[in-house]
């Protein structure tokens, strides 16, 4: 029989990682003042989980981790086998391998990488672990912690604000233009590895950067609820691009919370690679552009076995000449269900937005839903939105085969080529791994 949790035992507990938190991080009273709000808030906050309910979230936060995922891993060889197979069919380096595993080690890599920082620093760049930056920068973390949420809007985020720990906090200078993708793998695993990391992203006026987060490998998780909250701040002028690679494991159930401001004549391009979307998935982001601004949302999914995925975004064209786009392509295989949803709201003259979401259903189990929405205040303003949803045809298998492929190879091919115009954006290095797991997802090696 299940121990019933009460809302007083979870407080109970939230307040015990607090405290624990508090210490071991050496923040300031501030920041725990934030944490102990946040307790307060999570008694009276309404959940509306579709998938996850009140009882269960109660079980969560009295028993985080999973049951029978290694509690301590000296080596490779205590990864579970399947996970272990997986990583060397995918070609994954001993080295990266260690690090999705949660393996403490010291690279030539890593020592390179923490003195390009420090010489990054100097011109303005910085890049830190969110509980080094709360000592460090406590001014400016200060003035955009928690400023594009509210810690009573839902049970998960008072739950994630009280115990937030790991993320990453990334602040580029007013002009500065960092000339590379930022794919600090070293630092972003150990925020995966979290339960509840906090992410905050600050571009001044007319800086430019672009940030790889994630890796394309599984990730050995010991908690069954992820619960990440992205704030970002994109000042006048700034360019920035946001490269997310996510494969979540089957038994965890993941929560993105994410909100930016992108202001006047301010970019914001976001790609989210979902190779493994855990247990379920769903998220609900917001985006608020300012004049002149644009932000553009491609999402990529791979929906498998029984899995859950709710993804939306909400994006307000705010200023005057804003523009927005929500654009999804999704392959759903065996008994899973994909739903997307995607609002734009014109509230200023002369605004665009497009949604457009394609999906292609692998399984006659499978399930797809898209929910768009179009909301002018205006009259002037152009809105759109298109969906497609269907399967491989058989002209183009036949043809396919016909030129000497299997059915399995021309079934790769297909998929490969319907998501490849989203992923033109991504660095090369990746885009070998993605085609590796997505021809292993199409014929059933995950």
């Amino acid at each position: 029989m299940t121990e019933t949790i009460t809302i007083k035992d979870a407080k109970a507990i939230i307040e015990n990682q607090i405290e624990e938190l508090s210490k071991r991080n050496k923040e300031p009273e501030w920041m725990t003042r934030i944490r102990y709000k946040a307790l307060e808030a999570f008694e009276k906050a309404p959940h509306r989980d579709p998938v996850i309910s009140e009882e269960e979230l109660l079980h969560f936060i009295a028993k985080p981790e999973i049951e029978g995922v290694p509690s301590h891993i000296e080596s490779l060889d205590d990864l579970p086998p399947e996970m272990k197979a997986l990583l060397d069919r995918l070609g994954i380096s001993e080295v990266e391998q260690k690090y999705i595993a949660g393996l403490a080690v010291q690279t030539d890599t890593g020592v390179i990488y923490n003195e390009f920082l420090r010489e990054w620093e100097k011109k303005g760049l910085i890049v830190l672990p969110t509980e080094e930056a709360v000592r460090k920068y406590p001014d400016i973390v200060r003035e955009h912690f928690l400023r594009l949420f509210r810690v009573d809007e839902s049970k998960l985020t008072a739950y994630h604000t009280a115990v937030w720990n790991g993320g990453i906090f990334l602040y580029v200078k007013e002009g500065l233009k960092v000339p590379f993708p930022l794919h600090l793998f070293f630092l972003i695993q150990e925020s995966a590895l979290a339960q509840a990391p906090h992410i905050i992203i600050i571009a001044e006026p007319n800086s430019e950067f672009h940030l790889i987060e994630g890796c394309t490998a599984p990730i050995l998780l010991k908690h069954s609820l992820h619960l990440d909250m992205t704030e970002a701040y994109f000042h006048d002028g700034a360019k920035g691009q946001l490269t997310v690679l996510q494969n979540w494991p089957e038994y965890v159930h993941t929560r993105p919370m994410t909100r930016a401001r992108i202001g006047k004549g301010a970019r914001f391009i976001n790609t989210t690679v979902t190779l493994g979307s855990g247990k379920s998935n769903i998220g609900d982001p917001r985006y608020w552009v300012a004049e002149n601004g644009y932000v553009e949302l491609n999402g990529i999914l791979l929906g498998q076995k029984d899995f859950y995925v709710d993804l939306g975004g909400r994006m307000y064209l705010q200023g005057k000449g804003s523009a927005g786009i929500n654009a999804s392509k999704a392959v759903i295989m065996d008994e899973s269900t994909v739903i997307t949803r995607g609002i734009i709201q014109a509230e200023a003259p002369k605004t665009k937005g497009h949604i457009s979401c394609d999906a292609l259903l692998m399984s006659d189990k499978a399930t797809m839903e898209t929910y768009p929405g179009l909301i002018s205040k205006v009259d002037d303003a152009q809105l759109s939105h298109e969906a497609a949803i269907g399967k491989i045809r058989e002209e183009e298998l036949f043809y396919l085969m016909s030129r000497g492929l299997d059915e399995e190879k021309a079934t790769q091919l297909i998929v490969k080529g319907f998501l490849e115009p989203m992923l033109k954006d991504i660095p090369m290095e990746f885009l070998v791994e993605i085609r590796k797991i997505i021809e292993l997802a199409v014929s059933g090696g995950m």
